[in-house]
C-alpha cells in the first residue's frame, strides 16, 4: 500500500507527539527554486488555510547525487529526501497552530528540528533556498 503525502504527515505528527490533524499536502509542478513551502492563504470568507506544497520538479528528480545532504541529515533516497522535508515543513504548521507569533525559523524551530527530527540544519539544502532572515 502506497502511503498519501497527507497520511506521511500525519504519520509524522503522531510519532512527533503533537496532536494535530495535518494541513493539505500537495505536489507543485510549478515549485522550481524550493523543495518545500509551507504557505496560509485567506479565502474569500476571511479564513486562513494552511497547506504543504512540496516541488515536483525537485523532490521528484532521480539523479541527484548520493547522499544528499537534507536539513543537515545523509539521505540515501528520494524518499528520504521528501521526508526530511515534510518534517520541516511540518515544524512551521505545528508553529502557526500554536499561535506563535513567528513560525519561521526560530529559535523555537531550531529547537524542535533537533530535538523532535535530529534535524542538524534548518534549511533544506535542496534547491535554491533563500538565505536565512536574521
Amino acid at each position: 500500500m502506497t502511503l498519501t503525502l497527507r497520511h506521511k504527515a500525519q504519520a509524522i505528527l503522531r510519532e512527533a507527539g503533537w496532536n494535530l490533524a495535518p494541513p493539505p499536502v500537495i505536489w507543485s509542478p510549478r515549485m522550481a527554486r524550493c523543495a518545500g513551502l509551507f504557505v496560509i492563504e485567506k479565502d474569500s470568507r476571511g479564513t486562513w488555510h494552511p497547506e504543504i506544497r512540496l516541488s515536483i520538479p525537485l523532490l521528484r528528480r532521480r539523479d541527484w547525487p548520493w547522499p544528499q545532504q537534507v536539513c543537515g541529515m545523509n539521505c540515501h533516497d528520494p524518499e528520504a529526501v521528501q521526508l526530511r522535508i515534510l518534517e520541516h515543513e511540518l515544524i512551521h504548521f505545528k508553529l502557526w497552530m500554536d499561535r506563535e507569533k513567528d513560525w519561521g525559523h526560530t529559535e523555537r524551530f531550531r529547537q524542535l528540528a533537533w530535538e523532535v527530527f535530529g534535524h542538524q540544519s534548518i534549511t533544506h539544502g535542496i534547491g535554491h533556498e533563500e538565505p536565512e532572515r536574521s
